[in-house]
């Protein structure tokens, strides 16, 4: 299934504070749920942190995964741990947007901190196209980054927040983590769910990796 980016919807403006409270109602509900899969992704990147290359080829399929059970419990009101592992079905693409993402981000913090936050605004969703929609990795970018250049200033400070969310996280001895990650995914999902609305199924695997 290949699927164009090409009719986004008219959206309204960003509204971070309201979409991260929303992401919070999302993950109370399951909490036990969200933070063994949290605790998984923290794990497992860990363990493959030591290569660049393990990481990419784990940590894009986790995320993607994460977005999608996340996905679920909104749709269905419910969501197994195995969910985590569905993004390993969508393989290539995620490791595709995992890599061209991260390439983005530092390059921008290398000509300037500040723009790191507008480029993963830019790139917020690619995840949840290809999970939700089956968008190649190219068309889920692009669709991404279209819709928050629609308002950029108000998705730049959705990732300020979410950023700063997690960084307190962090500092909680490193154990809010554990909450603050599954909030700000859930927030996201929030914000699509709005901004683009949810398919009725979850994208099929895809063996190529499309360019339009």
């Amino acid at each position: 299934m290949t699927t164009g980016s090409a009719a986004l919807p008219m959206t309204g403006p960003a509204t971070p504070g309201r979409w991260i409270s929303m992401g919070w109602g999302v993950v109370k509900e399951d909490l036990g749920n969200f933070l063994l899969i949290t605790l998984l992704i923290v794990v497992m990147s860990l363990v493959v942190s030591f290569t660049v290359v393990g990481h990419f080829l784990v940590v894009g399929p986790l995320i993607t995964g994460m977005f999608a059970a996340t996905r679920r419990r909104m749709i269905e009101g419910r969501m197994e741990v195995s969910d985590l592992f569905g993004g390993f079905s969508l393989f290539l693409d995620s490791v595709v947007i995992c890599l061209v993402s991260t390439l983005f981000e530092f390059v921008a913090i290398v000509l300037c901190f500040f723009p790191f936050f507008i480029v993963a605004a830019l790139y917020l969703f690619p995840y949840l196209f290809l999970a939700d929609r089956g968008f190649s990795f190219w068309d889920a970018m692009e669709a991404s980054r279209k819709i928050a250049a629609r308002d950029l200033l108000g998705y730049t400070m959705f990732v300020l927040l979410l950023v700063l969310l997690n960084l307190g996280g962090l500092i909680l001895a490193g154990i809010g983590i554990l909450i603050t990650i599954p909030i700000s995914v859930a927030a996201i999902c929030v914000a699509y769910r709005e901004v683009v609305g949810f398919s009725q199924q979850p994208a099929e695997p895809r063996k190529p990796i499309v360019i339009p």
